[in-house]
């Protein structure tokens, strides 16, 4: 398809976007305390460390995306049950490519606190109802009175962008909602690979005559050519190679597009340097458990009551759904999750 690799780069953009631009997660309205995990930090403007979330984090999150109904959430963004979502969560979470982690689980999935909490985040200020009349028979771009770029099928709202709060426009482009910077300028020419920008900040690309961007800095990074010469959002941390991996007490310092990233293992109760047989997690390996030892690829699946059981880092874990609201757990086709 022509423009594939600049509507690939924008589509990307649906999930990854600073907290401004995507707007604050909604107001609480569960008793339960909302995790605090940053997923990471950072030495001035630049990003230098990943910090994973703790693993009861990663459960909160996983139970609300996997049994909440109607989330205006890129459906490729949720797992379809609540272990393999906690497995590929926490593997995420504690890889060099967290740095660049969406931003829509990082500010509203790790932060919300019910249902209500999550959608009205992710909805970034949109009209739960914008999306009536769109997207019948197949997905359709719109661009609200505010300037979000909104994605409808089925007459759901899928995702949401909010454009001016990044500083972008919203346009629709072959039934797709997209943010960008505007016309192409003259210096970024229509049909060229992606560039930097100026400023170092974004990831530019003219397409059918309009800026799409991925703007680095809202992740704290900035952009770089990695070792193919395309640009890509990195950190400021010395130059690496794909596979290298080296631990510095318990952080493990890996690759993510040509320059280091640091995964603070610890932050997670987790260790840089496994032993053998331990589990591994990312970039990090779970400690030997005392108790209740078990294969988290084999492991069975369980429902009692409200509680799904489950294998977690090497350790039997279980999860009480009531927690959050719901009121049972149910196991299907589909894997286990909460249910109302």
């Amino acid at each position: 398809m022509p423009g594939a690799v600049a509507l690939g780069l924008v589509a990307s953009i649906l999930c990854a976007r600073s907290p401004e631009a995507e707007g604050a997660p909604g107001g609480s309205t569960s008793a339960s305390p909302a995790p605090t995990s940053s997923l990471a930090s950072s030495t001035g403007d630049v990003t230098t460390t990943v910090t994973p979330p703790v693993v009861d984090d990663v459960e909160q999150m996983c139970a609300l995306l996997t049994s909440c109904d109607n989330l205006p959430i890129p459906p490729s963004l949720i797992p379809k049950d609540f272990t393999s979502c906690m497995k590929q969560m926490q593997a995420d979470m504690t890889s060099p490519s967290a740095v660049i982690f969406s931003l829509t689980l990082r500010e509203c999935g790790l932060r919300a606190n019910s249902c209500n909490t999550l959608r009205a985040c992710a909805l970034r200020g949109a009209k739960p109802d914008v999306c009536t009349g769109r997207g019948k028979t197949a997905p359709a771009g719109y661009c609200d009175s505010d300037g979000r770029a909104v994605s409808c099928f089925h007459e759901r709202v899928i995702a949401v962008r909010d454009c001016p709060r990044g500083g972008e426009q919203c346009a629709v482009r072959e039934g797709e909602a997209l943010c960008t910077l505007g016309a192409c300028p003259a210096d970024v020419k229509e049909g060229v690979p992606s560039t930097c920008s100026a400023s170092g900040k974004r990831i530019l690309k003219c397409e059918k005559g309009r800026l799409a961007s991925l703007d680095c800095a809202a992740f704290g990074l900035r952009c770089a050519a990695g070792a193919d010469g395309k640009p890509g959002c990195a950190t400021a941390a010395p130059a690496c190679t794909k596979d290298a991996k080296r631990c510095d007490g318990n952080v493990a310092i890996g690759c993510f597009n040509g320059h280091e990233t640091r995964v603070d293992c610890a932050a997670a109760g987790l260790m840089c340097n496994g032993a053998p047989g331990a589990a591994q997690i990312g970039s990090c390996y779970a400690p030997a458990a005392d108790a209740g030892k078990c294969d988290t690829a084999t492991a069975a699946v369980s429902c009692n009551g409200a509680t799904i059981t489950y294998c977690a880092n090497g350790k039997s874990r279980s999860y009480f759904c009531k927690s959050m609201g719901f009121a049972k757990c149910v196991k299907d086709g589909k894997g286990a999750r909460c249910a109302s």
